[in-house]
C-alpha cells in the first residue's frame, strides 16, 4: 500500500492545497519499505490527481480538503482520511498499528460552506 501525506511546515497540512510537500510511504505487511519527499508545485487539482496516480498512491492524509478536490479524489479511487493532525512519522505508526483516528471516506465532510441557496420567496412570504 502506498500512502501519502500532505504535510506544511513540520505537520500533517490542514488542507491539501496549501501543502508543500507530500511523503510517500510504501507499506507493506506493516512494514515501511521506504519513503520519498516530493515537493508539491502544482498550480491546480488535476496535476496533483496525474502525480499521485503516476506514484501508484492508494490512500491520502491530511488534515482536510476542498469539496471540489475531495470529489476528484474520490472519483479517481483514492482512499482519503482527512481530520488527521500531528507529526507524519507518529501518524504512519498508528496507520500502521491501526490506531490512526480518522474521518474515513465514507464519512468525509469536505472543508466548505454547505449553504443553501436562498430563493426569493421563501416559504411562498416575498422577501
Amino acid at each position: 500500500m502506498k500512502v501519502a501525506v500532505t504535510v506544511f511546515k513540520n505537520g500533517v497540512s490542514p488542507r491539501v492545497d496549501i501543502a508543500d510537500s507530500l511523503l510517500i510511504y510504501d507499506i507493506e505487511n506493516g512494514v515501511i519499505q521506504n519513503k520519498e519527499e516530493c515537493s508539491l508545485a502544482f498550480d491546480q487539482p488535476p496535476q496533483l490527481i496525474s502525480f499521485l496516480q503516476e506514484k501508484q498512491i492508494t490512500a491520502i492524509i491530511c488534515g482536510g480538503c476542498s469539496k471540489f478536490f475531495l470529489r476528484m479524489l474520490f472519483f479517481h479511487g483514492f482512499d482519503v482520511m482527512s481530520g488527521v493532525t500531528g507529526d507524519p512519522e507518529h501518524i504512519i505508526q498508528k496507520l500502521i498499528e491501526g490506531t490512526l483516528n480518522h474521518i474515513s471516506s465514507e464519512m468525509c465532510v469536505p472543508f466548505g460552506r454547505n449553504r443553501r441557496r436562498r430563493s426569493r420567496f421563501q416559504r411562498g412570504k416575498n422577501k
